[in-house]
């Protein structure tokens, strides 16, 4: 065995080294972040502010309580604003009301344009005819892990509402719970996880399967290298006199996008 995993010792001195730098760092991260909301400018103790009276007062209420428990794990600001405005009609305008509400608000963790997250959702059919919804994103790890794509996907769940005269209280709660469990800082990534399990699965499987023919084949005989009694030895050579390089520059063309950059981020849904 010990021979055998002498061939992959360079990928095991690796993932040592990997183990020594990132291990330390995320410890570091978890003892020196702060939970503590420090944005002066504005107060956060009001986060739900249902102007279209869609939930009772103790479902806002609960839905206020809920917000808090993710605003401190995930070290984020987070709002939900519900209205019944033809103004906000149209998508393009729900997200414009969004942004300014966040501005207006000052929003912020560790102070106004930090890390924020508004969820405006207008139930007028006033413009196309169709309740618009928005997710506003501000701060980079934010932005980073709330994008247009993501945002959109979490708020599919409003379909699940049957009508205009529905409750949406139960949906609320899973739109918040999926903006904060995604921000939250500490959250070790999926992708990760499964990088590392698929690598160790695959491993395992080649161990196994190779494991009886873990030193190769013998293809040297007692006499490979003889010939009519005499060592035979044969040389190949391959001579290179120079060589040519030819490099050419691949153009890359930038793409905008809801989710990172400058500015807020965030993505919306219409039903």
């Amino acid at each position: 065995m010990k021979s055998y995993f002498s061939y992959f010792k360079i990928p095991f001195i690796i993932l040592a080294i990997l183990a020594v730098i990132s291990v330390p760092m995320y410890l570091r991260k978890v003892t020196t972040l702060s939970h503590v909301r420090s944005n002066e400018f504005s107060d956060n103790s009001m986060a739900v502010y249902d102007y279209a009276g869609k939930m009772t007062a103790t479902e806002a209420d609960a839905l206020n309580e809920l917000i808090q428990y993710w605003s401190e794990k995930s070290c984020v600001d987070i709002a939900v604003v519900t209205l019944d405005d033809a103004e906000y009609g149209y998508l393009y305008k729900v997200k414009e009301y969004a942004d300014d509400f966040a501005e207006t608000k000052q929003l912020g963790f560790t102070g106004p344009n930090t890390a924020a997250i508004v969820f405006v959702d207008n139930w007028s059919r006033g413009g196309d005819g169709y309740i618009h919804s928005w997710i506003s994103t501000e701060g980079e790890l934010v932005k980073s892990r709330l994008t247009t794509e993501v945002c959109e996907n979490i708020l599919n769940v409003l379909d699940e509402i049957p009508g205009d005269t529905a409750d949406p209280y139960e949906q609320y709660v899973k739109i918040v719970n999926a903006c904060g469990n995604k921000v939250n800082p500490l959250r070790f990534p999926i992708k990760t996880v499964f990088c590392f399990g698929a690598g160790a699965i695959a491993a395992g499987v080649f161990i196994a399967l190779n494991w009886k023919s873990k030193l190769g084949d013998n293809t040297v005989t007692s006499s490979t290298y003889l010939k009519e009694g005499s060592a035979r030895f044969p040389v190949s050579r391959d001579m290179f006199s120079h060589k040519t390089v030819t490099k050419r520059k691949i153009e890359r063309s930038s793409s905008g996008g809801g989710g990172g950059g400058g500015g807020r981020g965030g993505g919306g849904h219409s039903r």
